[in-house]
């Protein structure tokens, strides 16, 4: 707890050894020695052949990046009975976990309601996703209302459908997708939305893909309004969302590379980001993975230090062979980039600036679902404020901070709106 952290920081001021490191020459190396014991050597640059550290079998599975049960307890912590398994590495999911997203098939739902952003949306899965991954499939889901005869001919339902059917029946076969088309009759948005999280709940894909406005565009000159019916599926929907904003399918990464941009810290959504980017990658992918430091912040600290270590592990554990489910994505090019805010820039903005000079097709962000149950908003501030910010294709990842027991048992089967195990 805090007070006991405040108690322990407070009795080691007051100790004989703060003296003597304060004596030391080098004295945060000797700190963070005394405290967390010796750490491991970082490379100067992630992503790189000369700086990419690889991480055995045994580095991978036993001793996770910032691992401190790997480490000596200090005496401070040991006098009051602190044991090393009470810790949990911040940010990092085990191992298996990891896997079994990785080797889970991917699924998609496609919400269609024929605005353009949708049609982008439809486009990429069926002509880039669907093309090269023999395993994918997609439920595409249409909520008509006949009662709106006012819609333009091509976003009602039978003409909507018959190009839909069209799209994927020369894309596929037929046993890889399926058109979903539900009468919404009377309902508002909201419960258009929940219409469509049930799906979801249904069917438990990995990703839902929408568009960023609907059919009534963008509203008015401010752009920082999301469709209703997005809200609803980023609030209660237990799956990843990837929120279209091209118009022009020519802007898609079709039958060409693809650029990444995840941002991340040390919490396990960001993680499930950088998992969700693998995922919808292909190989010779460019994946950069992307810490904003604040502003004049010139030296790393241990939390950027172990941030390095952490994705160090990670992107040896892709090519080292210890993994065969990590072993298949060893063709990316991944990258870890620090990159510093500039002066009155917000960690959104530098976010959007990076991806910007990267010219990004996804930018990948995490959330975590409890944040809801604490009384938080679904996505938060910084998460929203990239959404609103780029005007690139959006991926926001979904996680439940869990066990993977329980993640695989409970929460999957479940939508975020429905009822909780006890």
């Amino acid at each position: 707890s805090l007070a006991f952290v405040a108690h322990e920081t407070r009795r080691f001021v007051a100790s004989p050894l703060w003296s003597q490191l304060q004596a030391q020459p080098s004295m945060s190396a000797s700190f963070r020695h005394t405290i967390c014991g010796p750490t491991a050597a970082l490379p100067t640059r992630l992503g790189s052949p000369a700086g990419l550290q690889r991480a055995s079998t045994a580095d991978l599975r036993g001793a996770v990046p910032g691992d401190i049960s790997s480490r000596p307890t200090s005496r401070s912590a040991a006098r009051a009975g602190w044991r090393k398994e009470d810790a949990v590495t911040a940010g990092w999911i085990d191992v298996p976990v990891c896997e079994a997203v990785l080797a889970e098939p991917l699924k998609f739902v496609c919400c269609m309601d024929g605005s353009p952003v949708s049609m982008t949306a439809l486009n990429y899965v069926a002509d880039e996703v669907l093309q090269r991954d023999r395993e994918a499939t997609v439920d595409v889901l249409h909520l008509y209302d006949e009662s709106k005869d006012y819609l333009p001919s091509h976003c009602r339902k039978e003409p909507l459908y018959r190009h839909c059917e069209n799209k994927m029946a020369s894309s596929v076969s037929s046993k890889r997708y399926n058109l979903v088309w539900r009468d919404k009759r009377g309902k508002d948005s909201d419960a258009a939305g929940a219409m469509i999280c049930s799906h979801i709940s249904l069917t438990q894909p990995n990703f839902v893909c929408m568009g960023y406005y609907g059919l009534k565009g963008k509203k008015g000159a401010d752009t920082h309004f999301l469709a209703s019916q997005l809200m609803k599926v980023l609030r209660h929907a237990s799956c990843s969302a990837i929120v279209f904003k091209d118009e022009d399918a020519s802007l898609l990464p079709i039958r060409r590379k693809t650029m990444f941009c995840v941002s991340v810290s040390l919490n396990q959504a960001s993680t499930k980001a950088f998992l969700d980017a693998l995922k919808l990658s292909k190989p010779g992918d460019d994946i950069h993975v992307v810490y904003i430091k604040g502003y004049m912040e010139a030296e790393d600290s241990d939390y950027t230090a172990e941030l390095r270590e952490k994705y160090s592990f990670f992107f040896g554990g892709l090519t080292d062979g210890s993994s065969k489910v990590f072993q298949k994505f060893n063709d990316r090019n991944l990258e870890f980039h620090m990159v510093m805010k500039q002066r009155f820039e917000t960690t959104p903005q530098a976010v959007v600036r990076y991806a910007d000079s990267i010219d990004a097709d996804f930018i990948i962000v995490g959330t975590n679902s409890l944040r809801v149950d604490r009384g938080k908003p679904p996505v938060g501030s910084v998460s929203l404020q990239i959404i609103h910010e780029t005007e690139r294709n959006v991926v926001i990842a979904f996680w439940v901070a869990v066990s993977g027991r329980t993640f695989d048992g409970h929460v999957r089967c479940a939508s975020r709106g429905g009822t909780r195990p006890s």
